[in-house]
This record gives structure tokens, C-alpha cells and sequence, in this order.
């Protein structure tokens, strides 16, 4: 399924960006918590490494934490970029195996 817009809510665009920044980042995060928990210098905050039961705790907090924080970031280039971009063409998105489409199984 295929929507065509003239432009796409601001809402939206934060929603997608701070959904896959924090799924994506706190993975990482977690392993780089499991990691340091066994005593592999992953960890870093305030320029101190973390280790131990520490630093698996602070992976916990670090991947939501930095996914919201590349969210807001790329939030501040992205927006006026599909703004400037709706002015010569609409927004295309595709979707895949949509809720609301009937399958051809009956």
C-alpha cells in the first residue's frame, strides 16, 4: 500500500525516528552492558569507564537515553529538509502487510 502526502506531521516523523533510534541504540546499549558487566571497559559516562553491575546498569539507561537523544537531533535536520522538499513534490510511503488490508485468504 502506497500513500501519497503533500506533507507529513511533525508527530509522526519524531514517533518513527525515536521508535527505531531507541529499539536500535538500546540493543547495542545492552550488550555493551553485558559486556562491561563481565569487566570490558564498554561503558563510558563523564569520562569514567563503568564495569561490573555499574556498567550493565548504565546500559540500561544509555539506550533510551541516546535514542532520544539522536531522535531530537535528527528531528532538527530532517523536518525543515522534508519541508523544504514538499514545496517541489509530495511524500511518497510505502507500506508492508498492512493492519487494515483485507489478505487474500479466505
Amino acid at each position: 500500500m502506497e500513500v501519497v502526502a503533500q506533507k507529513i506531521s511533525k508527530k509522526s516523523l519524531f514517533t518513527l525516528l525515536f521508535i527505531g533510534f531507541t529499539a536500535g541504540l538500546s540493543i547495542f546499549a545492552i550488550i555493551c552492558g553485558i559486556a562491561a558487566f563481565f569487566g570490558a571497559e564498554t561503558i563510558q559516562w563523564n569520562g569514567v569507564h563503568r564495569t561490573g553491575v555499574e556498567g550493565l546498569l548504565y546500559g540500561f539507561i544509555m539506550g533510551p537515553f541516546l535514542g532520544l537523544l539522536f531522535a531530537c537531533f535528527m528531528w532538527l535536520f530532517i523536518t525543515p529538509g522534508l519541508w523544504v522538499y514538499s514545496f517541489f513534490r509530495p511524500i511518497r510511503v510505502t507500506f508492508k502487510h498492512c493492519q487494515n488490508e483485507q489478505s487474500d485468504l479466505v
